[in-house]
């Protein structure tokens, strides 16, 4: 059994454990009837419902009626919303996509080149610069950004919206907060990485046979300190997908993560089942990209 195949097994029984282990939780939440009917409802309204939307059989009767309608491509029909709950979580991801690519390629392409700049000045004042943003962008949650931006732009100078979708100014404000951990913690990662490897004797000589300092930076020091930062990068592409809940609750931003809240407030199993089913899909098609990608930083690891 070659590698390819061991690695296609584990994604197929991560999938199928996630699938498992959401069903059972999203079951111990509630009885989602009780929510949908009003409180004037009789017996015989809530055991009609309840027989209309297959809630009446056992969780193991459930479970595999669920398993066999996923085979076939059938995600369920949501419970809030009477529509195929494949298609109320596609018509969110558009939206998360607007706020998460902006916000990957933000993290991505300033995190790196600050991080390298932190790690060459070390000690000095932009390394404690870089440094202090850094760990105040990773102490303070996301929550916590968001409303201080919006008191701030949205409430006091008046210069962005506060919430919604509806333009370009829209997206100002839940994307500078999604960047912010993200970015932090990145720059972290280079620099540490950074440090490590400009101890290397092979950095000093390179130095040694005379080459300009950025090409031992950028060539040869940060090709290889890039192994634990892609790793990370690669998480983040896949988190696009699953949305931040957080920042698009706290934006009323209408992407997976708002509709994730949303779903398990209603006990909309469907729904919440999908989401997480689609974020853990995604989650291990990233792991394959990445082992690929670390093939290309240094071909030593498929050697080895």
């Amino acid at each position: 059994m070659n590698q390819f195949t061991v690695r296609l097994l584990r994604t197929f029984l991560t999938l199928w454990g996630v699938v498992t282990l959401t069903f059972v939780l999203g079951r111990l939440t509630g009885d989602p009837v009780a929510l949908m009917l009003p409180q004037t409802a009789t017996m015989e309204d809530y055991a009609r419902l309840k027989d209309a939307l297959g809630l009446n059989e056992s969780v193991s009767t459930q479970y595999i009626i669920y398993l066999s309608n996923l085979v076939r491509g059938d995600f369920g029909t949501s419970l809030a919303y009477s529509r195929p709950a494949l298609d109320v979580v596609a018509e969110r991801i558009p939206a998360t996509l607007e706020l998460g690519i902006p916000s990957f390629i933000l993290s991505v392409f300033l995190s790196i080149p600050l991080g390298v700049w932190a790690a060459c000045r070390r000690n000095g004042f932009t390394d404690r610069a870089i440094m202090t943003f850094s760990l105040a962008g990773q102490a303070m949650p996301s929550f916590f950004i968001g409303i201080a931006l919006i008191l701030i732009f949205g409430v006091s100078l008046r210069l962005t919206p506060t919430f919604g979708r509806d333009t370009f100014a829209h997206l100002i404000l839940p994307t500078i907060t999604l960047t912010i951990y993200p970015l932090a913690f990145l720059i972290r990662l280079t620099r540490s990485s950074m440090l490590e490897v400009l101890n290397e004797t092979y950095i000093n000589a390179a130095r040694a046979k005379g080459l300009r300092e950025w090409r031992v930076i950028f060539v040869h020091a940060l090709r290889n300190a890039l192994i634990p930062v892609v790793t990370i990068i690669g998480l983040q592409i896949a988190g696009l997908i699953s949305g931040a809940a957080i920042v698009e609750t706290v934006f009323a931003w209408p992407g997976i993560g708002l509709l994730a809240v949303q779903s398990i407030g209603a006990r909309d199993y469907p729904v919440i089942q999908t989401i997480v089913l689609i974020s853990a899909i995604a989650f291990s098609l990233t792991n394959l990209l990445i082992d690929s990608t670390y093939i290309l930083i240094d071909p030593r690891i498929r050697a080895s």
